[in-house]
């Protein structure tokens, strides 16, 4: 039992890590189906599973996505100057998101997660390209409502649900006229802000929570966090590099296919 849980995380980790890089997800809408399967297996109550699956994924996301971050800087498709428009507004919905996500339960944080996969898919299935421009997007058109609206609803979403800024701020930037890669850059790096400030919020929202495993530290429990990260930091390359040999429309589609599979694996195995 025990090598099939360690495997579960290690390869479940690996994948994470490389749609992490192909997209810029963080990983955390992979690592969480498989966190659901795996902690009933080590006997972990139903009613604290959500929390600790969400909890664990998000700091798993953190550790990924800055590394993801510097992989994109290094290929040149990450823009500081984007990047930072968004970190404010990021930082105020995840820690907001995380302390309120401790008093929904666990059924309900597993409908709004679902729920919340079913609309990101719906909108891609209906998303028109957009002509994408060379070397950058419209930055110019990044400010305002649209810039602190999706700043905001990309930390609560994240803290309560794990997803990364891909799957708020990806259309957002695909329809300013941002690549795909460039898209994913932006998403890696605010995701591993949004991952650590969200998974702090869960470990102090755990701290009095009754019944939680050995080796927990509030809603962060470290056996599955090593398991998933050592497999993510070793499948992350592999995505960067893979999403430049791949047409941006194509990728796009991939992603909308890669949350279809998500959803697949938490409606069959996620009850």
């Amino acid at each position: 039992m025990l090598y099939e849980i360690v495997l579960i995380y290690l390869l479940t980790g690996a994948l994470a890590g490389f749609v992490s890089g192909l997209f810029g997800v963080g990983g955390a809408f992979t690592m969480a189906p498989a966190l659901i399967i795996g902690l009933p297996m080590q006997g972990v109550p139903d009613e604290q599973v959500m929390h600790l699956s969400v909890g664990t994924a998000l700091a798993v996301m953190a550790t990924t996505s800055a590394y993801v971050a510097i992989l994109r800087y290094r290929a040149g498709d990450l823009q500081l100057s984007l990047t930072w428009r968004f970190v404010p507004y990021i930082i105020i919905g995840a820690v907001g998101g995380s302390l309120f996500g401790d008093f929904l339960p666990g059924d309900v944080l597993k409908a709004i997660f679902m729920g919340f996969i079913v609309l990101t898919i719906a909108r891609g299935i209906f998303y028109k390209g957009h002509e994408i421009l060379a070397g950058g997007g419209d930055l110019e058109n990044v400010r305002g409502f649209g810039l602190w609206f999706h700043g905001v609803l990309t930390g609560i979403t994240g803290s309560l649900l794990g997803p990364g800024p891909a799957i708020v701020i990806g259309p957002y930037l695909r329809k300013r006229r941002y690549s795909m890669p460039m898209v994913a850059a932006t998403a890696s790096a605010l995701a591993g802000l949004l991952g650590l400030s969200a998974a702090a919020g869960y470990v102090y929202g755990g701290f009095n929570e009754i019944g939680l495993p050995d080796f927990s530290l509030g809603y962060l429990y470290w056996p599955a966090f090593a398991g998933l990260a050592i497999g993510a930091l070793a499948g992350s390359p592999g995505g960067v590099k893979v999403s430049h040999h791949i047409p941006d429309v194509l990728l796009h589609r991939m992603f909308i296919g890669y949350l279809g599979l998500i959803l697949f694996v938490m409606v069959v195995w996620g009850r």
